[in-house]
């Protein structure tokens, strides 16, 4: 003990022979190190944090979309099978009707990972809600005059559509359970059984209530009402899709415009493409050649506008250039003005006894409307460039113009449903739904960018 004790004198001196001064800087030295390296430290965990909410974020979204899913198709079978037993069939007609909405099942389950690793989660959950907004769609056209062998075939592809969306979404609510829990400690584990256990138990409580729910609506409004209620809620989950979500397609300027793109064009389509048409062939009872003859005129009309828009209309009104996406807004709620306008002259002209005001009514509303849409729809277009980075046009063009494919099916088929089962008004009144959501959304556009500016 004596001997180590003696082995340890050296240094003891020689640390006694520190000054204070050094000492004191050798501390001051330590402490600055460990602040440093808090510093350093301190931005990575801020990092791991944020990430931590944006996937749980993530979650949250992708989650609620697909349970609300989940409701709406279990009750959708329900309205179904009501409505196919109300026309007497019998189970093996009904069963058959089912058969590719299980095949295509299969099919989505083989190619939807590839799609999904490819194009992203939220790709997946949009264009699910997409297709079973189709199926939906399909199924307001039934018609229980038509012979058996057509309704079968019918529903065969309508629940084709919804047959992909189920495993569309479902893709993406399975796989953010996994994306949410990819921090590799012990508790990784834990966390995934706990989401998925959650999320299946959940989807399956839900299922349940959506047979009830599907019962309920049929029961109290009808099949043709409730399915419209299923093909609503299936809207509610596309907007926290696309503003809520991480943003792996495009930007979220580029987000935004392209669901306002779905619904000005939607807001159109609702009246224009099918249900005007027949009205003026109709009830207005003009010829063939006349009403392909206003029709023609109204597009054309329509293409000279878009044309002169940037010189000959923005230009004099002194908003050009164009230095944000707001500037749609004032000419989307003149759109509104002239649709609630046109909507309520059909409501209150009775075309019996005032056939001559209601076509003037059509004419003058219909060409200001399509004046007011034209500008609108020429800025849009500039718009969906200028927001665009240079190194993903033909990736985000893409995108938006998927939303205005979307917009223009969702009014082609819901305008045919108003429009057989009610009237042109009711198009028009949704038509105003439609601008309303337009409007809303385009105040969230942001700025143009400066470079796009001092282009132009």
């Amino acid at each position: 003990m004596s001997e180590k004790i003696k082995e340890l004198e050296p240094t003891i001196q020689l640390s006694s022979t520190l000054s204070n001064d050094e000492g004191n800087t050798f501390l001051e030295s330590q402490q600055n190190h460990d602040i440093e390296s808090q510093q350093k430290n301190e931005p990575i965990n801020n990092d791991s944090n944020s990430s931590s909410t944006s996937s749980m974020k993530n979650f949250y979204v992708i989650a609620s979309g697909y349970l609300l899913f989940t409701l709406t198709d279990s009750g959708l079978r329900m309205i179904i099978l009501f409505q196919l037993y109300n026309l007497k069939y019998n189970a093996l007609q009904i069963s058959l009707m089912f058969t590719l909405y299980e095949f295509c099942g299969v099919v989505t389950n083989l190619v939807g990972g590839i799609l999904g690793s490819r194009m992203g989660l939220r790709f997946c959950l949009l264009i699910g809600l997409v297709f079973q907004i189709m199926g939906i769609g399909l199924l307001c056209g039934l018609r229980i005059d038509w012979s058996k062998t057509i309704v079968i075939i019918y529903i065969i592809i309508s629940q084709g559509f919804s047959g992909i969306a189920k495993d569309l979404v479902k893709l993406g609510g399975k796989s953010v359970t996994k994306l949410v829990t990819k921090d590799e400690n012990e508790s990784h584990q834990s966390k995934l059984f706990k989401l998925v256990a959650w999320l299946t138990g959940a989807k399956n409580s839900i299922k349940g209530a959506g047979f009830f729910w599907g019962a309920l609506l049929y029961r109290f409004i009808g099949y043709i009402p409730s399915l419209l209620v299923l093909l609503v809620m299936n809207l509610i989950v596309i907007p926290p899709a696309l503003f809520y979500l991480d943003h792996t397609l495009a930007g979220r300027n580029v987000n935004i415009l392209s669901l306002a793109r779905m619904f000005l064009f939607g807001s159109r389509d609702l009246w224009f493409e099918v249900p005007v048409p027949l009205f003026l062939r109709g009830p207005i009872g003009w010829s063939y050649l006349e009403t392909g003859a206003f029709l023609a005129g109204w597009v054309m009309f329509y293409g000279a506008i878009q044309s002169s828009t940037p010189q000959l209309i923005l230009k004099p009104a002194r908003i050009y250039p164009v230095k944000s996406g707001k500037i749609l807004v004032p000419f989307t709620i003149i759109l509104l003005v002239i649709t609630i306008g046109i909507a309520f002259g059909l409501q209150f002209i009775d075309i019996t006894t005032q056939r001559t005001p209601l076509i003037i009514l059509m004419i003058v509303g219909l060409f200001i409307f399509s004046f007011i849409f034209a500008i609108n729809s020429s800025i849009h277009s500039f718009l969906i460039l200028a927001y665009c980075h240079r190194d993903k046009v033909a990736m985000n063009v893409g995108f938006y113009y998927m939303g205005n494919s979307i917009g223009r099916l969702l009014g082609l088929i819901i305008g045919g449903v108003l429009f057989t089962y009610l009237n042109l008004a009711a198009c028009l009144w949704f038509s105003v739904g439609a601008l309303i959501l337009c409007t809303i959304t385009s105040i969230f556009l942001g700025p143009v960018p400066e470079d796009e500016i001092n282009d132009s």
